[in-house]
């Protein structure tokens, strides 16, 4: 996939911008809080109808407005498109539309059309940071190239409110247990789908990482990666391959009942999953260097790459916003190795010095939201 042509009203500290894009390294480069950031931050909206900063979508119009629009013009494997995003307030309220080549699509039908992967210095926090750290960066990577698991993360969530609410209204209100089997049902067979479909994609993403974390190393260490099914007691449970998942959830949800309504929420499901890497055998967040938590971190995102490039015969765009000032040499020119010539990368840096010419490289200079080529 290749950008060609990014533009943003009201974005940020953008008034107004318009980029045509015609080579596959570009650098945004400038001192900080100049609008480098916000300007990978308008492409990842562009893509995902969210922000990769913030769950205010209030935080990104510029002040004193009452619109933006986000959108980027690409080319695929099946032709050029273009992806578009408007917010405006309209009698008050905040009104949201999703375009695809000009026509009002839903947000499903968006999702995963331009297929992107950012990497920022928080994701060096993939090993030691928080399981919602890492169920953000795995559900995001399955999504992208299967629409099917996103509608099923959108009706899982759905259901566990649904039935959050009902185990507080039990709890609190004597709400009738009974109502528990339907919403239980549902939650069996959704969440069933759900592992059933990490489980398959994590296969192929561990073994992509490991080729690559053997690389980054010089083939002296070993990347394994494991799905924790993880419980609100602290127990956590290694699955079979060949479990029956609608039965495991089915029984867990009976044994957790009562445990479940005192504390008014559910403690078993995707929601609560999480990944765990070891190094030779040896836990990494927990034993780990600092040194190999990055590399390990680092080889996860390239894996997502190239776990993208296999599903869709085409790598995603690459967004690295600041994190080459993060990476020592050695794994800086492991990462730029990776990309030269194969994926189109937007990079933001202060010192353009830092990026070595791949490609017949970009360069903008990026000061108070205006952009200068060269």
């Amino acid at each position: 996939m290749k950008v060609k042509r990014i533009y943003a009203v009201n974005f940020r500290n953008y008034k107004e911008c318009c980029l045509e894009i015609t080579s596959m390294v570009n650098i945004f480069y400038g001192q900080n809080a100049q609008g480098k950031t916000n300007l990978l931050e308008a492409m990842f909206y562009a893509a995902f109808g969210m922000s990769h900063r913030t769950a205010q979508e209030d935080d990104m119009q510029r002040l004193d407005t009452n619109q933006l629009a986000v959108g980027i013009n690409f080319e695929d494997l099946h032709g050029v498109n273009d992806v578009k995003i408007k917010r405006q307030q309209l009698d008050g309220k905040n009104k949201k539309e999703l375009f695809l080549n000009d026509v009002k699509v839903r947000p499903k039908e968006h999702y995963g059309t331009l297929n992107m992967v950012m990497f920022s210095p928080e994701d060096l926090q993939l090993i030691k940071g928080e399981p919602a750290l890492r169920r953000r960066f795995f559900d995001m990577q399955i999504s992208q190239t299967d629409k099917a698991y996103y509608d099923l993360l959108i009706k899982y969530n759905r259901i566990l409110q649904q039935r959050n609410r009902l185990l507080k209204d039990i709890r609190d209100n004597n709400a009738s247990i009974e109502l528990l089997l339907t919403w239980d049902q549902e939650f069996v067979l959704t969440a069933a789908r759900i592992a059933v479909k990490r489980l398959a994609a994590l296969q192929k993403l561990k073994n992509i990482a490991k080729d690559i974390y053997a690389a980054l190393t010089g083939e002296l260490e070993t990347l394994t990666v494991f799905y924790e099914l993880k419980a609100n007691n602290g127990k956590l449970l290694y699955p079979d391959e060949a479990i029956c998942w609608e039965d495991f959830y089915r029984s867990k949800l009976f044994e957790r009942r009562q445990v479940d309504i005192l504390r008014g929420s559910t403690g078993i499901g995707p929601h609560r999953d999480d990944l765990l890497f070891k190094v030779n055998d040896r836990i990494l967040k927990a034993f780990g260097s600092q040194g190999q938590q990055r590399s390990a971190a680092l080889a996860l995102k390239l894996a997502q790459l190239e776990y993208v490039r296999q599903e869709i015969d085409e790598f995603p765009v690459l967004l690295l916003d600041d994190v080459m000032s993060e990476l020592d040499d050695q794994r800086r020119c492991q990462l730029l190795k990776f990309i030269d010539g194969k994926v189109q990368t937007f990079i933001t840096v202060n010192d353009k010095a830092l990026i070595p010419d791949l490609s017949g490289n970009a360069y903008f200079r990026i000061i108070e939201g205006r952009i200068a080529e060269g």
